[in-house]
């Protein structure tokens, strides 16, 4: 449970336990890929939508990739040109319980960087009773 704002590599929760989120804080990104939120679950499942914001266009092209246990289940390559500040477009994930979760950027244009952040939030849910519970 959490009642404060952090960013970086942390997945907060409400204090009811009912609501997920995690920031990034504004990274500058270059040509190199950056980890711009890492995190672990663990016995909950994550319903998420996770946002990518932009100070301002450049024209550059950028790569953005979550992987979930090692494994790339969405890369999205936005340019920038089009998008002026933020975005409005959620990109949406159910992420299983006990799960290691990264999503990284890169600048896929140039070697010059721009300020850019994620924001992820979701719905928490438990995982549902399985077999035969003698209440």
């Amino acid at each position: 449970m959490s009642g404060e704002t952090v960013s970086g590599n942390a997945l907060q929760f409400t204090n009811d336990n009912k609501f997920a989120y995690a920031y990034s804080g504004i990274r500058n990104i270059d040509n190199t890929i950056t980890n711009l939120l890492e995190f672990n679950t663990n016995s909950e499942y994550l319903n998420i939508s996770w946002f990518v914001g932009f100070g301002e266009a450049t024209g550059n092209d950028y790569e953005f990739i979550c992987n979930i246990n090692n494994i790339e289940v969405q890369a999205l390559i936005l340019p920038d040109a089009s998008i002026t500040y933020g975005r409005d477009m959620p990109f949406k994930l159910i992420i299983p319980p006990f799960s290691t979760v990264k999503i990284t950027g890169q600048n896929i244009s140039s070697t010059g960087g721009k300020n850019i952040w994620v924001t992820l939030t979701g719905e928490v849910g438990m995982a549902p009773r399985v077999g035969n519970l003698v209440e």
